[in-house]
């Protein structure tokens, strides 16, 4: 199977403003150098990270340990190198010293060597990031799986700008970033590692996001139960996008739901294969544990009032958008205000048909068909079309289903749109998601919601914080006795065993 770098390509080319061929042609001529100080708690998992997220590009990647012995970290190297084969075998990564040349060399550790272009460094549960010239202060506490995971994905995005040829007015390079995802400040290693237990939690949509949060959950001192949920199986496109999962789990159309399950090694995962209704309705059932707090990363503004409607005491929704899909965002809920239903109120057009039917009432491609709709649009799918149908869709061949509707004219518009996504830019979502969470486990955060956003080509940034109510109209306002009855409800099940 050739390796489908098809979204990270569209999404490049969006933000260059160039086509994609030619960006291709510029990325696999690109030659990008990592090295790193594995000595540096946190580092081992952000190399990883960071290898994983740039051959999730058509790069020419090269690897390099500095200050150890070169056989003392091969069983690491060696699984680096196995997770590069799993996302593209076509694709060496090289082990070697910098070679001569032009090269994108970055460095994860405090003493970058001579010709770095970017160096950063976990700290904590977040990154601090230099460009030459300007020193690190000592580190405060540990890399965490947090501040790991946020840490390569911080100095992806620097690779980006520079190996896709982001003009100036279309990112921010920033000489120096100190971001603490926790608590949303220029502190990172104030807050500590400490272990989280799960006991009443689920996490919704096993894609781009839901599969960083994940990888981080994975790599942090946590256990417990865990209900995952999602409807779709891991595909082709996928492997470029996601922080998890490889070829060969496309080609055997491993469930989403079953992915994550087996990632998450500490868990009592329970899975549903399924919508975030499908979840509402075992629960009314009794065939699973209301969940207390919802991890949303789902991608529609459907699916987070379907979410809502779990009212559970907090959820933390993430998200990816904007006009190139390079912006991320966290939405804090609570079950009476502000809600999901605050933040993405339905327009009034959403009233009659959907984007989905709209496309296949237009087209004539089928619902189930549209329903995959991460799958890009094939000639295969055009057989059966009518003349019209044919003549609509034969331009679009090659790209993904999704977003279709809006690409035609159909849903003008539309808050739903489909925009690709990356998985360096999804992991930094996934850290406020998770950042979040540890914030109000830990007693860091409390009193008003989040309600954050920034554009991961320009950087977090300080007070940005929305402020944020409810809504007078919103049903968290208009219900708020109703919604506690059914939380009071929702509590006393208990689940049978056996019936999910």
């Amino acid at each position: 199977m050739t390796t489908d770098y098809s979204r990270g390509l569209l999404l490049a080319s969006a933000a260059a403003g160039v086509d994609e061929a030619g960006l291709r042609h510029r990325l696999e001529n690109t030659r990008v150098h990592v090295s790193a100080e594995l000595d540096i708690a946190g580092v081992v998992l952000a190399l990883t990270v960071l290898v994983t997220n740039l051959r999730r590009l058509p790069l020419d990647l090269g690897l390099e340990v500095i200050g150890s012995d070169p056989d003392s970290p091969r069983g690491l190297l060696d699984h680096i190198l196995e997770l590069a084969v799993g996302i593209d075998a076509d694709r060496n990564v090289t082990l070697s010293r910098r070679r001569a040349g032009a090269v994108l060399h970055v460095h994860l550790g405090t003493s970058p060597p001579d010709g770095v272009l970017v160096s950063a460094v976990p700290d904590g549960h977040g990154v601090r990031l230099r460009y030459p010239g300007n020193p690190y202060p000592a580190l405060r506490a540990p890399g965490s799986g947090l501040g790991a995971v946020l840490t390569a994905a911080v100095l992806t995005g620097e690779v980006f700008k520079h190996a896709t040829g982001l003009r100036p007015e279309a990112m921010r390079v920033r000489q120096t970033l100190d971001f603490c995802p926790v608590t949303l400040t220029e502190d990172p290693g104030v807050v500590t590692e400490t272990p989280m237990i799960f006991t009443d939690t689920a996490l919704v949509g096993g894609g781009a996001i839901g599969t960083a949060i994940s990888l981080i959950l994975r790599e942090l001192p946590s256990a417990g139960r865990l209900v995952v949920v999602d409807p779709q199986t891991f595909e082709e496109p996928n492997v470029t996008t996601y922080s998890l999962g490889n070829v060969q789990d496309a080609q055997n159309g491993l469930r989403k739901i079953d992915l994550i399950k087996r990632e998450l090694h500490g868990f009592d995962v329970t899975t549903i294969y399924g919508t975030a209704q499908d979840l509402l309705e075992k629960i009314d059932r009794g065939n699973v544990w209301w969940p207390k707090v919802v991890l949303g990363a789902v991608d529609s503004i459907s699916a987070r009032h379907e979410l809502q409607r779990v009212y559970a005491d907090l959820t933390l929704d993430g998200s990816t958008g904007g006009h190139v899909g390079t912006t991320l965002a966290l939405r804090e809920g609570l079950p009476t205000g502000p809600c999901l239903r605050c933040y993405y109120p339905l327009r009034d057009a959403q009233a009659g048909p959907s984007a989905e039917q709209l496309l296949h009432q237009s087209t004539g491609l089928a619902m189930n068909r549209i329903a995959r709709g991460q799958l890009p649009l094939s000639e295969r799918d055009l057989d059966g079309l009518s003349e019209t149908g044919k003549r609509i869709l034969a331009p679009h061949v090659g790209k993904p289903v999704c977003g279709l509707a809006s690409l035609l004219g159909l849903v003008p518009d539309s808050r739903d749109d489909y925009r690709p996504s990356a998985a360096f830019v999804a992991q930094q979502a996934a850290a406020l998601v998770v950042g979040a969470l540890i914030a109000r486990q830990t007693g860091t955060l409390t009193g008003a919601v989040r309600d954050v956003e920034y554009d991961a080509l320009y950087g977090p940034y300080l007070h940005m914080i929305a402020s944020r109510r409810p809504r007078p109209a919103c049903a968290c306002a208009s219900n708020k006795d109703l919604i506690e009855q059914v939380r009071e409800v929702r509590s006393s099940l208990i689940p049978r065993r056996g019936r999910c």
